[in-house]
């Protein structure tokens, strides 16, 4: 994560674009908190609203991967609850993108991540370059620094 980016991904008013996951009690630890690895699956399913459906109304067959990861654990989650993940784009490269996210529980910010995705054709098991509004729609999601 860079310096440039990781202030700016703490503060909830920096994402225009939003999404809201329930946490689950199967994400607790022992410890009764939220367990770290559940921070990936709440990226996870904010990309999964947020954009998969943008990328399979072009076919089954497209979808995206991810290919790099860096996250940053910041405070304790809590169930019951929910949290908000922040999404940006931050990079649209020709078969690859990045996003930034801030994931918030109780107005808090709880962890940041900054991802590299890569567009991928299921049946041809390869790396494709997206449909034009997939792109399109991927631009509306940059957000000035």
């Amino acid at each position: 994560m860079t310096a440039e980016t990781s202030g700016m991904l703490t503060e909830l008013s920096a994402f225009a674009t939003r999404a809201t996951v329930s946490v689950r009690y199967n994400d607790l630890d022992p410890l009764g908190h939220v367990n770290n690895a559940a921070l990936g699956i709440f990226l996870e399913e904010a990309r999964c609203q947020l954009i998969t459906p943008r990328i399979k109304a072009h076919g089954r067959h497209l979808d995206m991967v991810l290919a790099g990861v860096q996250m940053q654990y910041l405070k304790e989650m809590h169930y019951p609850g929910e949290v908000t993940v922040g999404t940006r784009v931050t990079r649209i490269g020709i078969k690859s993108f990045a996003l930034a996210h801030g994931v918030f529980q109780d107005g808090v910010c709880t962890g940041t991540a900054e991802l590299t995705l890569v567009f991928f054709d299921l049946d041809k098991r390869a790396t494709v370059t997206p449909h034009p509004d997939v792109r399109a729609f991927l631009e509306t999601l940059r957000q000035p620094s």
